[in-house]
């Protein structure tokens, strides 16, 4: 398992979405699944993998002409233009408002056309039962990694702080101005005077604290290829090593197989442009995933042997996974004797929370709006991330040893409990 990500990372480099080393990882991926798999295929699809970042940039702008907007209204008090520049600006944030609930809170494609259109790809592979199939088994993965976070790089815990400030300085600014808007048009339709003073020190304050981190915010990421720097060994290759070896190991211990099951190998593209390559394989195999019962056992960002965790919900995109999955997972992970808890992805305790609410989500995501019964196993310390998540440091010596061995026992404690249900 060790072996193969420094292979990934040696033959393709930094793999983000829609890039060719994305698609050169995906072809050593299938090569590797042609040894153990009875059908391995890779799925192309389309997809806009800017989006899922640069939508920070369009919100950005939104917000600033707002404040210009509004800073423009002391001049005109007296005018009509002072009622039209009022509404205009509160206008502005409600359409930014709304761009980071459907893009980030929802992971929905609502402004991905306005960026180029790239190809990606799913890789699967398939082991067949010999008898009849009644249900389907997946254990998934990505093999893209993310662009850099320059914010992450260069501030390390700060990036919390500058993050929080910047978006409480959107949302503030965002209920400010709409109740600005409300009693602007009630001033209008009453015949009053705008009630601005007290606003415009709303505004300046909110410009003291959030300027900064919105201006290191529009430069979240770099653009085009020089984002393209991250190795990706814990997000996510080191699910790929595991997926890979279920399949080795499977292949030798087909006994482990569950009667008319189909085990399914999964490793998706663009989970870094907001789990694209997910939600085009559900959305093309949802029919098939309901008549067979699918399950999805999804893995992200194996790091640490002391911080594994099977997640029963995602704060960020409101995804409560199946329970019935988890219940699956903690009695495995007893079986085979590894350590885990249960926790919604981000970590239990308060920080963990208050992180997790900006944390995006994981392939599992995908599966579970959809209906269909998945959890994903994570395994991230949350105080080391710093050093190497999204970054040039994502290298294989931040996994710790054993980690990968432990997620890969259950897995297979999964596939055994399963067997002896049947």
């Amino acid at each position: 398992m060790y072996n193969i990500i420094q292979k990934i990372i040696d033959e393709c480099g930094p793999r983000m979405p829609c890039s060719p080393q994305e698609a050169k990882g995906a072809e050593i991926i299938k090569k590797e699944l042609e040894e153990t798999c009875d059908e391995v295929q890779i799925e192309p699809f389309k997809c806009h993998p800017r989006a899922a970042l640069g939508w920070i940039r369009i919100v950005i702008l939104l917000v600033i002409t707002s404040f210009c907007l509004f800073f423009l209204i002391q001049l005109l008090l007296e005018l009509f233009w002072a009622y039209f520049l009022s509404l205009l600006s509160s206008i502005l944030m409600f359409l930014a408002i709304l761009i980071a609930w459907e893009e980030f809170f929802s992971y929905k494609e609502f402004i991905d056309p306005l960026f180029k259109e790239k190809d990606s790809q799913n890789v699967i592979g398939k082991i067949k039962p010999s008898g009849e199939i009644n249900k389907i088994i997946i254990f998934s993965g990505h093999h893209d990694s993310a662009l850099q976070f320059n914010l992450l790089k260069y501030l390390k815990h700060g990036y919390v702080i500058i993050i929080f400030l910047g978006l409480g300085t959107f949302f503030i600014w965002f209920l400010g101005s709409l109740i600005f808007g409300i009693l602007t048009i009630f001033a209008f339709l009453l015949n009053f005077a705008l009630i601005y003073d007290f606003f415009l020190n709303v505004a300046l304050w909110l410009l003291i604290i959030g300027a900064l981190p919105m201006l290191f915010l529009f430069f979240f990421v770099t653009p085009g290829k020089k984002a393209n720097k991250v190795p990706g060994a814990v997000d996510n290759l080191s699910a790929i090593a595991i997926i890979l070896g279920v399949g080795r190991y499977l292949k030798n211990h087909m006994e482990l197989i569950p009667a008319n099951t189909e085990i399914r190998l999964i490793s998706f593209g663009c989970e870094e442009a907001f789990l694209r390559g997910a939600y085009r394989y559900v959305e093309v195999h949802l029919e098939e995933l309901k008549n067979y019962d699918a399950e999805c056992v999804n893995l992200d960002a194996i790091q640490s042997i002391d911080y594994l965790a099977f997640s029963d919900k995602e704060p960020t995109t409101r995804t409560i996974h199946s329970e019935e999955v988890v219940q699956k997972l903690i009695k495995a992970a007893e079986l085979v004797g590894v350590k885990v808890k249960v926790a919604s992805l981000g970590g239990g305790s308060v920080l963990e929370k208050i992180v997790g609410q900006i944390g995006g989500g994981t392939d599992a995501a995908a599966f579970s709006k959809s209906k269909i019964k998945a959890s994903t196993i994570t395994g991230l310390n949350l105080l080391k991330l710093v050093r190497f998540y999204h970054q040039e440091t994502d290298t294989l010596d931040k996994i710790e040893k054993g980690a990968l061995e432990n997620v890969l026992k259950i897995c297979l404690g999964y596939l055994i409990n399963e067997s002896n249900n049947k």
